[in-house]
C-alpha cells in the first residue's frame, strides 16, 4: 500500500523528531519524504510553532487501520504525550492523510498496547481537514509524484 503520511513537531528539537519520525516510518517501509519543511503556528496557542512536512511510505500492510495503529505506536516510541489533550503540543504527530486503498471511515476496538488513547480508534480517508492545510499541501506538492497515493493529488 501507499500512504501519504504527514508529519509535525513543535516540541523540542522539532527538527530532529521529524528527522526521527522519518526513521521510524521506514521500519514500516520505503519512505519518500518532502523536500520542503515548513513553519506553522501552534493552532491551541498552547505551544511553539510547528514543523511540518509530508512523506509518501510504501509499505506491505494493506489494512489502513493496522497502519494507524503502527503510526500511533511509532509517535508514543518517539515521545508523544497523548495525555496532554487533544491539540496539545507533541514531539512527534504522524497522520495518515491518504492511502491508494478506497476511502472510507472506520471505527474499530484498540488494540491492548494502544487502549490508554481510548477503547476505540477511528480513522476517516483521505484525512478530513488535509486538504484545508497548507502545511500538508504545499509539502505534499513539492514531491517529485505528488499523485503516487491512488492517483490522489492535491489541489494547487
Amino acid at each position: 500500500m501507499k500512504a501519504v503520511i504527514a508529519l509535525g513537531s513543535n516540541l523540542g528539537d522539532r527538527r530532529a523528531h521529524l528527522d526521527g519520525g522519518l526513521a521510524a516510518l521506514r521500519t514500516l517501509g520505503a519512505v519518500v519524504p518532502s523536500p520542503l519543511v515548513m513553519e506553522t503556528p501552534d493552532e491551541s496557542g498552547r505551544g511553539p510553532a510547528y514543523l511540518n512536512t509530508v512523506a509518501i511510505l510504501v509499505t506491505e500492510e494493506a489494512d489502513p487501520r493496522r497502519l494507524l495503529e503502527a503510526l500511533l505506536r511509532l509517535e508514543l516510541a518517539e515521545g508523544r504525550d497523548r495525555n496532554a489533550g487533544r491539540n496539545a503540543p507533541r514531539t512527534l504527530d504522524l497522520d495518515l492523510i491518504t492511502t491508494d486503498g478506497p476511502p472510507g471511515s472506520w471505527t474499530w476496538e484498540a488494540p491492548a498496547d494502544l487502549r490508554a488513547l481510548g477503547s476505540e480508534l477511528t480513522l476517516e480517508l483521505p484525512h478530513p481537514r488535509a486538504f484545508a492545510r497548507a502545511f500538508v499541501l504545499e509539502p505534499w506538492r513539492a514531491l517529485s509524484d505528488p499523485g503516487a497515493c491512488g492517483g490522489v493529488i492535491p489541489r494547487s
